[in-house]
């Protein structure tokens, strides 16, 4: 009858060991930052110091458009029609504004495009844009010359057919 060889632990076993783990961990850190890159950009919106002193301004700002008690509703098809329909405290149409806009992912830029509104009717801006199935997020932009009057920031979602 043969005899097992005993098992014993060398050096080579242990270099072996650490090399498999260690090789393990870097496979899966490499992964982890590929896909961290690939679906984000790492871009960031200006200098967050400078509008942090800023803030107590812009806020007053905001407190001042939603005095006004305006409200929007946002309506869109799968064709791309987006129509804004923009209304006074009363339920009034606001009319004469120029609406511009930006659409996209929420979470990536690639899909980003600027957008400007005509307005079709009293009180209802429209653009149209190509839009694809998912989740996307309308920020658009209100004014009576150069001065903002309104914000509207809304995500909404394109389903499939």
């Amino acid at each position: 009858m043969a005899r097992q060889k005993e098992f014993r632990l060398t050096g080579r076993h242990v270099l072996a060991m650490f090399i498999a783990f260690f090789g393990l961990i870097f496979a899966v850190n490499f992964y982890m930052a590929w896909l961290a890159n690939k679906s984000w950009t790492g871009l960031l919106p200006g200098n967050g110091y400078e509008a942090s002193i800023k803030f107590n301004a812009e806020a007053a700002k905001v407190r001042a458009m939603l005095a006004k008690g305006w409200r929007t509703k946002l309506t869109h098809d799968r064709s791309g029609r987006i129509v804004i329909e923009l209304t006074d405290a009363k339920g009034r149409p606001v009319t004469g504004l120029k609406v511009t806009g930006v659409i996209g992912r929420p979470v990536q830029n690639r899909d980003d495009r600027k957008l400007v509104f005509t307005e079709r009717k009293i009180g209802l801006y429209e653009a149209t844009t190509p839009l694809k199935v998912g989740v996307w997020h309308l920020d658009a932009w209100f004014r009576r010359g150069e001065e903002l009057q309104w914000r509207l920031s809304e995500r909404f979602v394109i389903r499939p057919e």
